[in-house]
């Protein structure tokens, strides 16, 4: 199995990060206006994306408020996937984000589009944590 694995620095803090990718507001507010999300554990994330005729569905294994969220791929080509979010406090105040996308069964093509894509939406999120200003990479 092959993993996407990503860090980034965001001048914002834990509650503020951990919402951004937790609630249906914050994933509205940078990845997808098309999105619903649950907090619980044993909740959906719910994403749509144009073009693609249903939502992918992602199960919520933990959720550790402003800490840790981990969520299982359902359908789509993130079946069997694992998504896990680490938000990690810094002393000044701001967090340091960890990613990890595991589970692909090879480096190939798709792997490689999933590699640039979650570097794009990061680089929104980044903006909209920071900001607070919705800006979402998928608007339709």
């Amino acid at each position: 199995m092959t993993d996407i694995a990503m860090q980034l620095h965001i001048e914002a803090d834990a509650d503020t990060v951990y919402a951004a990718i937790s609630t249906t507001d914050g994933i509205r507010g940078w990845f997808t206006r098309t999105a619903t999300a649950d907090r619980d554990v044993d909740g959906l994330h719910e994403l749509q994306f144009p073009g693609v005729p249903e939502a992918w569905r992602l199960r919520i294994t933990e959720a550790e408020p402003s800490k840790r969220l981990v969520l299982a791929g359902e359908n789509g080509p993130w079946t069997g996937t694992q998504q896990t979010y680490e938000v990690l406090a810094r002393p000044e105040g701001d967090v340091t984000l960890r990613f990890t996308h595991s589970g692909f069964p090879a480096v190939d093509d798709a792997y490689r589009d999933f590699t640039y894509g979650w570097a794009t939406k990061f680089v929104q999120l980044k903006a909209y944590a920071e900001t607070g200003k919705p800006a979402p990479f998928f608007t339709g």
